[in-house]
């Protein structure tokens, strides 16, 4: 470890690895690095796309002391709740981007990380490392010759689609460690009311994305009864895994990738580490592949269902932001709306409680002063809440704000 953190210049900008591929023992060292004060390590940026389970403690870059002593800097692609302390201090730097732009950010230089760490299997017969449960930007990286050092962690997962030769690693550490999960939280009442709503408009043989979430989940759960579903999507969580195993699953009706689930991220437990494992039914692929809106119009029957923090009467969805607190990010969703859009057949869909835990309506006459629109009125298709459908395709501002007051 000490020889792989030698390889880090002072004042280097480092990609980590993404959401439960994050190389945990790699990470820890490098801020005990920087604890320690070793002069390699100090006025470091690291750029991080963080995905925690609920309740787990937070990353160890999110230490709010050796952020505000200005000791490094923290860039965010995604902010996630385990980052709130340091966020509430305003000590992360968030980059707004939509998932499909990461790889070409890099690609373009608009972002010039001096070495990345990723997180590996163990190699194959041919030498490749498989990137496990995250492959966003693996092949930016490698064509631009950013310099890997590598966590090579035995319980890594073999996926295939995305591969790192192991003699292209400028130093490799061992590791046999858990991977960061993102367990599902049990859907509640309202949640089963919105998946109940929202099953009506998927038929058989659609071709299905999913966001992350409560909602996304009871969704995948009352899918079970459908059959030739096809799936391409950013992520794949647990729920995945029973609706594959229910036969619900086939990827028959895709015109590219024929039987086969794609995705770029696997946020889930260790059962749908273990269901990916060596599972040639399941491809990941780049973020540049999976939310391309251009190939997600090539899908026929294409359904997006994502979820928002509050949805305004013009039909603007911020998915991002409480406050002045940088929630979440873009992610894919305006990629898959985008998309939805123009493949034959295809749906966007908003899902939302329509009242927050303390009993405010979600659905509101204006967004707060300073939200993000994380999907524009003119892009926004279907808002389901526990209450309903409201389908703003085609509708005036003064029939988008009566459709969604009835969902309230």
């Amino acid at each position: 470890m000490e020889e792989a953190l030698d390889l880090i210049q002072a004042g280097s900008q480092i990609l980590i690895h993404s959401a439960c591929a994050e190389p945990q023992t790699l990470v820890e060292s490098l801020i005990e690095g920087i604890r320690a004060g070793r002069p390699n390590l100090q006025n470091l940026t690291l750029y991080t796309f963080t995905y925690r389970g609920s309740g787990a403690p937070p990353p160890s870059y999110a230490d709010v002391e050796l952020l505000q002593e200005g000791r490094f800097r923290l860039k965010s692609f995604f902010p996630h709740s385990s980052l709130r302390a340091v966020a509430k201090a305003g000590l992360v730097d968030y980059i707004p981007a939509s998932l499909s732009l990461l790889p070409l950010l890099l690609r373009q230089g608009h972002i010039k990380p001096d070495v990345a760490l990723l997180q590996v299997s163990p190699p194959d017969e041919q030498g490749r490392c498989s990137t496990g449960p995250a492959s966003d930007m693996i092949e930016a990286l490698l064509e631009i010759g950013v310099p890997l050092i590598g966590e090579m962690n035995q319980q890594m997962p073999f996926t295939y689609g995305s591969y790192i030769p192991a003699k292209r690693f400028a130093a490799l550490v061992q590791s046999d460690r858990a991977l960061i999960e993102m367990p599902s939280s049990p859907p509640g009442p309202i949640e089963k009311q919105i998946a109940a709503n929202l099953i009506e408009l998927i038929h058989d043989g659609a071709t299905l994305q999913f966001g992350v979430g409560t909602i996304p989940d009871a969704v995948l759960e009352f899918l079970k009864v459908r059959r030739n579903l096809n799936l391409h999507s950013g992520a794949l969580t647990d729920g995945v895994v029973d609706l594959i195993e229910a036969g619900a699953v086939t990827n028959a009706g895709k015109p590219f990738d024929k039987g086969k689930t794609v995705a770029g991220f696997l946020l889930g437990t260790k059962k749908l580490f273990n269901f990916a494992h060596q599972n040639p039914l399941i491809e990941m692929r780049p973020a540049d592949y999976c939310n391309s809106p251009a190939r997600v119009a090539q899908l026929p029957n294409f359904v997006s269902i994502n979820s928002a923090l509050e949805v305004d009467y013009w039909g603007q969805v911020n998915a991002e932001t409480l406050g002045d607190w940088q929630l979440a990010g873009v992610g894919g969703q305006l990629d898959y709306v985008s998309g939805a859009w123009l493949s034959p057949g295809g749906l966007s869909i908003i899902a939302l409680p329509s009242r927050a835990n303390n009993g405010q309506p979600r659905i509101v006459p204006r967004l707060a002063a300073g939200a993000s629109v994380t999907t524009p009125r003119h892009l926004a298709q279907l808002i389901v809440t526990e209450k309903g459908v409201a389908d703003l395709r085609g509708k005036s501002l003064s029939e988008r704000e009566k459709l969604l007051k009835s969902i309230i």
